[in-house]
């Protein structure tokens, strides 16, 4: 771990775009980040793929388009997947991102796009199955369907590479609670460090921000890890009554970054840091993506 201020300096940045707000972060097996992002102008929610070293952009403005034929959240005129906005991302496997759309008045995701975001390519796609939990080597899905005038859902592992069923039949409640068991969250699969918001009870956590000059810690948003401290602070404007969000990186108890992340919004931005390895990845004004190198 670096140990001056000059070192930790930023890597690279992304713009999304005027009006853009970036979403959804995803990290791949091997280096990719997937985004996504949300254009509310253009009712547009877009997918962009980055290396994570680098910043080099791979594709941007991706648009989930329809592989299927027919389906209530397809638009089948456009070949549109979700209206264009209704979509987002479930997880990812290896090289792969995966999506889903979900219909206007329905928050259930429907379908899964498995898409190498690297070149945009469609590798598979089905409108008949849900996303429920990533187990690495398989995914488990739900089936849902009609019998008799009555709606009916299964249970079914398939292949993340393929998107071919791996089991011959629906699994039963005790398999499918054995395998939820299982599944891990998404973070910590993707080996992401998220910050918690500090509150009256965190007496450790409010002992370490005061001992580096923070007065008030409850609600600031932290990342402890070894002997570094990454801090979101929200600040409300006492006249104004508009929110500003600082970001400080301290190391040994030493300041070695800083940056503003919002002045003067209605609301303040929260869960709009994380570490994955030795980055720090932050979003600036809603629209900018930047990473600060930690080793």
């Amino acid at each position: 771990m670096k140990n001056n201020y000059e070192q930790f300096s930023l890597r690279w940045q992304y713009n999304a775009g005027s009006g853009s707000l970036v979403w959804q972060l995803m990290f791949t097996q091997t280096g990719d980040l997937i985004g996504q992002k949300r254009v509310a102008a253009s009712r547009r929610s877009l997918f962009f793929c980055l290396d994570t070293v680098t910043g080099k952009v791979f594709l941007d403005d991706y648009l989930l388009m329809n592989h299927f034929s027919s389906d209530t959240a397809i638009n089948t005129e456009t070949g549109i997947a979700g209206e264009g906005w209704f979509t987002g991302l479930e997880t990812t496997s290896k090289h792969l991102g995966y999506c889903y759309a979900c219909q206007p008045q329905s928050p259930e995701h429907k379908g899964i796009w498995a898409i190498d975001f690297r070149t945009g390519r469609g590798v598979w796609a089905r409108p008949d199955i849900g996303f429920i939990a990533n187990l690495n080597d398989r995914f488990l899905v739900s089936h849902s369907s009609v019998f008799g005038g009555f709606p009916e859902r299964q249970f079914l592992l398939v292949d993340p590479l393929t998107g071919c069923d791996l089991s011959l039949s629906g699994l039963d409640s005790a398999q499918v609670n054995a395998i939820r068991e299982e599944a891990v969250p998404e973070e910590v699969r993707q080996k992401v460090t998220l910050p918690e918001v500090v509150t009256e009870g965190m007496t450790k956590e409010r002992r370490a921000l005061r001992r580096l000059g923070f007065d008030e810690t409850v609600g600031c948003e932290c990342i402890f890890k070894g002997r570094l401290v990454v801090v979101a602070v929200h600040e409300q404007d006492k006249l104004q009554g508009t929110w500003h969000s600082f970001l400080e990186v301290w190391y040994k108890g030493r300041p070695v970054y800083a940056d503003a992340l919002e002045k003067g919004v209605d609301t303040p931005g929260f869960n709009n840091f994380l570490m994955h390895g030795d980055n720090l990845f932050y979003i600036k004004g809603k629209d900018k993506l930047l990473c600060v190198a930690l080793s």
